[in-house]
């Protein structure tokens, strides 16, 4: 009895046999004469020869369908790729020329710089830029976006300089409430909204007031964007409002920052 392999084997011989005897077959018809009945017998000859030989001419058929589809695949991945990269470039060239119009029309001498690092220092909520003492940078600087209020320089390299947030424990910020004109402090407790403190209960803030730098801390120019009130509670018998402001800056999403080099008396909120 024929075992697994020489059943295997067979099946795997037996397309190649038939071809076999199909081209032997069309050799001994070549070799006949030409009379009638021998040119019929070559007719369907030719015929088995055809169903014999098509499987095979199916097979670099195949193989080329299989080629061109590779292909296909690769230069449709590489469309999706430049079109992605278009994309982002656009955004970028976008986003420049918005913080070079925000440059031009601050009034402050701004030194622009990119964001290379997160929380380059423990315990301390941070950013890493790309610029230092070379480029007249010096600690307690303040840093910006064109959306408002980063935080400040706290250790200078020669080229590089780490950047305390305002989402910080341990920074704060002299503010002004814009409608009822009241002063406070911005800190932080946690998560991604600020807290301000020494508000008075009398004050009549509001809910979606803008706050911005007061200036009376000596580190922080008056006048940049800081964020909106959303929050305003009022606490008897306490003589202080608890207000919570939303950050007019994601901190989450900073790729460039401009480092505020010397201050006039204001800067225009966005």
């Amino acid at each position: 009895m024929a075992g697994p392999v020489s059943k295997l084997r067979t099946q795997t011989f037996q397309p190649w046999i038939a071809l076999l005897f199909a081209v032997i077959l069309s050799f001994a018809l070549m070799a006949t004469d030409k009379t009638t009945a021998n040119s019929v017998a070559r007719q369907h000859a030719f015929d088995i020869i055809a169903f014999v030989a098509k499987p095979f001419s199916v097979i670099p058929a195949a193989l080329h369908l299989a080629s061109e589809n590779e292909r296909l695949r690769f230069e449709n991945t590489q469309l999706r790729l430049a079109s992605i990269a278009a994309e982002e470039a656009m955004r970028e060239n976008v986003r420049l020329q918005r913080l070079l119009d925000f440059r031009e029309k601050s009034g402050f001498r701004l030194k622009a710089a990119q964001v290379i690092a997160r929380q380059p220092v423990p315990g301390v909520n941070s950013i890493l830029i790309d610029i230092g003492r070379e480029d007249n940078l010096t600690t307690d600087m303040a840093v910006i976006t064109d959306h408002g209020l980063v935080g400040k320089t706290v250790q200078v390299g020669d080229h590089s300089a780490v950047v305390q947030v305002l989402i910080d424990r341990n920074l704060g910020a002299a503010v002004l409430l814009t409608k009822c004109r009241a002063n406070g402090v911005t800190y932080w407790e946690g998560g991604y909204h600020l807290l301000l403190e020494n508000i008075p209960s009398t004050a009549a803030v509001r809910l979606g007031e803008q706050v911005i730098t007061s200036g009376m801390d000596g580190i922080f120019p008056a006048g940049i964007a800081v964020g909106e009130v959303t929050q305003v509670d009022k606490n008897e018998p306490s003589l202080f409002l608890q207000v919570e402001i939303q950050p007019a800056v994601n901190f989450t999403r900073l790729e460039e920052v401009f480092v505020v080099l010397d201050s006039p008396e204001i800067i225009p909120s966005p």
